[in-house]
């Protein structure tokens, strides 16, 4: 993989118009500050080091601009002959341990192509966003998401997650809550509804309805959540909306059951894993974290729990379930009750002859 980067690093070069030795000052200009971003030193000399990372970022910047601009025109691209080397190159690119700070890339790239966009799709953030788009989990790509703003990809891709959650808000100290799982809520009248919503982490109760966005599930879903996690234990213990997500998510499903419940109402959907691998990806991904200390489903949680407490509503259910589940045992209760009804006005009727 070495030589490949030497590669696209001369490839990158003959594309711009800068030379080798403007990069290489660009790098060493921030290599103080690149160096900062790392708790672990980084013991290698000053030239090492920019050489090492001008050439993972001028690669990590090939491998984006191709993808976005000639992905197949180039059938004799190392990483094009063969598909799994380019799931392995998108994989390491967000991982943790592998994130080089964005400021270096991006300048880079800003630097290189300066006439190119700073904002929107066309900016270095939407052209990566749009490379890892078979992974990522939302749909769309944020405007609000600012370059100045953004550590390193895997940052990054959390961010997209809290610009499009318009309900995200500062949070006060709260407690994680369990609530109960999938088929218990059925039990209890609790309906869950697929949500409009393209981020994961819109979920919204009201009045018996728990409303979840699908969750597309692929091969790569678990490769990110377990990075973004990471990421989330390590700088924003405060405010772990993924691994809130991922408790919340693995509290509704304990058996099968529970995971069927979950297919059948569209809120997972993986053409790749069965049902108890769906339930095992939740429940291994929270084996790694603590609970939530700062939950940001605690007040749904707790207005679930609320409704379930009601006596009321668990019998109303069984009445649906078992009586008026079915549009042909709506009528049969129906003409039950017309036929009681008909016989007690015959039976009142027929004493009513006696009597007289």
């Amino acid at each position: 993989m070495e030589e490949q980067k030497l590669r696209y690093l001369s490839a990158f070069l003959d594309r711009i118009e800068l030379s080798l030795e403007d990069c290489i000052s660009f790098i060493r200009e921030l290599e103080l500050r690149v160096r900062n971003c790392y708790v672990v030193s980084v013991y290698l000399s000053s030239d090492e080091f920019v050489k090492m990372i001008l050439v993972d970022s001028s690669f990590v910047i090939e491998v984006i601009w191709r993808t976005n601009f000639q992905m197949r025109e180039d059938i004799t691209d190392y990483l094009n002959k063969v598909i799994s080397r380019v799931d392995v190159v998108r994989r390491d690119m967000i991982l943790l341990e592998n994130q080089i700070p964005l400021f270096v890339i991006a300048g880079l790239f800003n630097l290189a192509f300066p006439d190119h966009p700073k904002t929107g799709e066309l900016s270095f953030v939407g052209l990566f966003l749009n490379y890892f788009g078979c992974v990522s989990l939302f749909n769309h790509i944020p405007q609000t998401i600012s370059e100045s703003e953004v550590k390193h990809f895997v940052d990054l891709l959390r961010l997209c997650y809290l610009s499009s959650t318009p309900r995200i808000l500062p949070r006060n100290r709260a407690e994680f809550v369990t609530i109960p799982t999938a088929r218990d809520l059925q039990e209890v009248g609790v309906s869950i509804r697929k949500g409009s919503s393209s981020n994961i982490l819109d979920i919204q109760y009201a009045e018996g309805v728990l409303t979840i966005p699908q969750f597309d599930i692929n091969d790569d879903s678990e490769f990110v959540l377990r990075n973004l996690i990471a990421f989330e234990m390590c700088h924003c213990q405060r405010d772990s909306y993924i691994i809130d997500y991922v408790a919340f998510m693995d509290s509704l499903m304990d058996t099968a059951q529970d995971v069927d419940i979950l297919v059948q109402d569209e809120i997972f959907k993986s053409l790749l894993l069965d049902r108890a691998s769906i339930a095992t990806l939740f429940h291994n991904l929270t084996l790694e974290i603590m609970a939530p200390c700062n939950y940001y489903y605690h007040g749904l949680s707790q207005e679930v729990n609320a409704y379930c407490k009601v006596p009321w509503n668990k019998w109303k259910a069984i009445l649906k379930r078992d009586y008026f589940s079915t549009p042909w045992r709506i009528v049969a209760i129906v003409a039950a009750v017309i036929l009681l009804v008909l016989t007690l006005i015959q039976t009142v009727c027929s004493v009513i002859s006696i009597l007289h």
